[in-house]
């Protein structure tokens, strides 16, 4: 009898342990943004949608996904609103979480943000830097950027700067999610949190942009794997070379989308077992990379507009900034 005992408690904690796992999918889907994530107590999260419905839509369903817990949008551009309609339109939703960033002129973020209102049970969240989201009593979820206060604005660099930035804490490994901020928000972030950014995994900023992941930003969060979320032959030239080099400089290993969805377990809390990446194997300057990844990561046809980086006085006054100040203080 004691033997039963014994074995039903293994079998009991291997299940607690497979229960207990934290999945983090980085989706395909083309030039856009859709991280889903599988808490630890069974609630799920997914961060941004993608440009179009169908990707993230197939994703959901090929995992049986049926409910959303948590739905984040970083900020309202259309390469990451706009698969959210479809999650809204298909999914039960619990939870939104957005910031008060208005794209002027543009009605796809407004659309988006009445769905929410109206999915039944759905509530919406505007949460402040420095805020924790209360998602998992074992997994720390901490806010560090966003903006809580009115933004309205038809400026891509500043929308950006009001991407809703995150980072999970299980089982002592880091997972930073950047949306598209840029370098000013990275170089104030890296001022506020200082080693609060250390991270294991970090979702790369703006697709790989020559204007985020600096030096000094990479240094602080020293990631070990860096995701890139990003389509072949897209407009943009993402990722730059530029971004290439930092982040391999700092040691990290570099996935892209482009090659399909990225998948990352952290296990349960136990000793000798160590994070899991799985996909196509990391990017490596002398790897052969498939044609269309190649083309864009060496030869970017767009440059991105030179008002994200300002070297000379610094970057320019920001809303966006000014409330990441504000609230980081009082927290």
């Amino acid at each position: 009898m004691t033997k039963l005992a014994g074995l039903l408690s293994l079998m009991l904690l291997a299940t607690s342990n497979l229960w207990a796992q934290l999945n983090v999918y980085y989706v395909d889907v083309g030039q856009g943004d859709a991280t889903y994530i599988d808490l630890p107590n069974g609630h799920n999260v997914l961060i941004d949608g993608g440009n179009s419905g169908a990707p993230i839509y197939k994703f959901l369903k090929d995992k049986g996904v049926t409910t959303i817990d948590h739905v984040l949008l970083t900020h309202p551009h259309s390469d990451h609103y706009r698969g959210l309609k479809k999650v809204f339109a298909e999914f039960d939703v619990k939870n939104f979480y957005d910031t008060k960033a208005e794209n002027r002129d543009a009605i796809g973020d407004n659309n988006l943000r009445e769905l929410a209102d109206a999915e039944p049970g759905c509530k919406t969240h505007f949460p402040e830097p420095g805020d924790q989201l209360n998602w998992d009593s074992r997994v720390t979820v901490k806010v560090l950027n966003s903006c809580y206060e009115p933004v309205i604005t038809h400026n891509n660099d500043e929308t950006n700067a009001c991407s809703l930035i995150i980072r999970f804490f299980y089982n002592g490994t880091g997972l930073l999610f950047m949306g598209d901020a840029d370098s000013s928000v990275e170089n104030a972030m890296t001022r506020i949190f200082k080693s609060g950014l250390q991270s294991y995994a970090l979702k790369v900023g703006h697709h790989g942009s020559r204007y985020s992941s600096t030096e000094k930003f990479l240094a602080r969060v020293q990631p070990k794997v860096a995701v890139i979320s990003v389509g072949a032959n897209n407009n943009y030239g993402h990722p730059h070379r530029e971004a290439i080099d930092r982040l391999l400089a700092v040691g990290a290993q570099i996935f892209m989308t482009t090659s399909g969805t990225q998948t990352l377990f952290i296990p349960a809390p136990q000793k000798g077992v160590e994070p899991v990446i799985e996909g196509p194997r990391p990017y490596t300057p002398a790897s052969d990379l498939p044609p269309a990844v190649r083309d864009i990561v060496y030869v970017p046809p767009v440059e991105a507009p030179v008002s994200v980086n300002s070297p000379a006085g610094g970057p320019p006054a920001s809303p966006a900034l000014d409330q990441l100040k504000e609230a980081a203080a009082q927290k």
